[in-house]
């Protein structure tokens, strides 16, 4: 790895920890120059802007974030033990946190510009893991006479669930949204019908 991607991740490093815990719109770029112990011009050679800064962020935090939730789930059997499996991650990954809540979220939060290239990633992040949830509840339904549509309704059910508990987990502070979600989850599951 060269030294000029190596100062670019360490940019990206300290920028994540900044703008999670801080807030995308609370951190300059003076402090996370500061934080880096770099010069203004490099900073800039490396990101033209704090949004650009951002997207870099929002698509490592990206990254990161899935390999938790799949290596979480690598020594789970079956799509209906990981979709279980997905709702008690949330909850280890909230209480890690400090309930701080989902980057993306409070990205999108503070960037209420559509135009943003931000949204893009945040959307992308959102729709990857909606795509999973619908892959993972397709799977459990497979064996059952329900319609592919109805199994993919369900599953966007559920992706709904896992994101009602992960900002209202952040809101209270408590895990017991997460523990509510699995609940309905687990009677989506266990339906017969479509």
């Amino acid at each position: 790895m060269s030294i000029a991607a190596t100062k670019r991740d360490e940019i990206i490093e300290i920028a994540s920890e900044l703008f999670y815990t801080q807030g995308f719109g609370a951190t300059g770029i003076k402090q996370i120059i500061d934080a880096a112990g770099i010069a203004k011009g490099t900073f800039y050679t490396h990101f033209a802007s704090k949004e650009q800064l951002g997207v870099a962020w929002l698509t490592n935090r990206h990254h990161v974030w899935n390999a938790w939730l799949e290596t979480s789930l690598t020594t789970i059997d079956g799509s209906t033990n990981k979709l279980s499996a997905c709702f008690q991650f949330l909850k280890d990954w909230l209480q890690e946190s400090n309930f701080r809540g989902c980057a993306f979220l409070n990205t999108m939060a503070e960037t209420p510009d559509c135009e943003n290239s931000m949204r893009a990633v945040v959307t992308q992040h959102k729709q990857q893991l909606l795509e999973k949830f619908q892959q993972l509840t397709s799977e459990h339904f497979s064996g059952i006479p329900l319609s592919p549509d109805s199994a993919i309704q369900h599953g966007s059910t559920i992706y709904l669930l896992f994101e009602g508990a992960l900002v209202e987990s952040q809101n209270f502070q408590d895990t017991w949204p997460v523990d509510a979600a699995l609940t309905q989850v687990h009677q989506i599951l266990n339906s017969k019908a479509a």
